[in-house]
């Protein structure tokens, strides 16, 4: 029996179909995120979730008391809400990011701000550790820690 032949014109669209596809999974982005994601081969130190604040734009918020280290997805967002002391006509400074690479900044332009409160908005750019802080004028200090995996 003799095999039917095809056509060179049609081998090539047959080809083109069938290794386009593979061609273009490795240029996607997911395949640079999971190469990005996977090349620390360090592990993440343990994190908890931020309290749920009810706000669906967000993973969860922490304010001035919460002091400890809070776990954040890639493209997820923490909410902060650091609230002056009571009688004080301080308020805490802007919210800086210690490592840009790992966290960025939100827009906290939907966000009305309660009087004596500075908020802000942090997005888990990618997988990593950074602080949040804020001071006081008096020199108090605020520090938080996020995990970002």
């Amino acid at each position: 029996m003799i095999a039917p032949r095809i056509s060179t014109h049609r081998w090539l669209a047959v080809a083109a179909c069938c290794l386009a596809p593979l061609a273009l999974a490795g240029c996607s982005p997911a395949s640079a995120t999971t190469a990005t994601v996977t090349s620390s081969p360090s592990a993440l130190p343990a994190c908890k979730a931020p309290a749920a604040d009810g706000l669906p734009h967000s993973a969860g918020s922490i304010t001035q008391t919460d002091t400890g280290v809070y776990c954040l997805g890639v493209g997820k967002l923490i909410d902060i809400f650091l609230t002056a002391p009571a009688g004080s006509a301080s308020r805490w400074s802007e919210v800086q990011i210690a490592d840009t690479s790992v966290l960025s900044y939100g827009n906290n332009g939907v966000m009305t701000a309660m009087r004596d409160e500075t908020p802000g908005v942090v997005v888990g750019r990618a997988r990593g550790v950074s602080t949040v802080t804020s001071t006081l004028p008096n020199g108090q200090s605020w520090t938080a820690t996020i995990v970002v995996s």
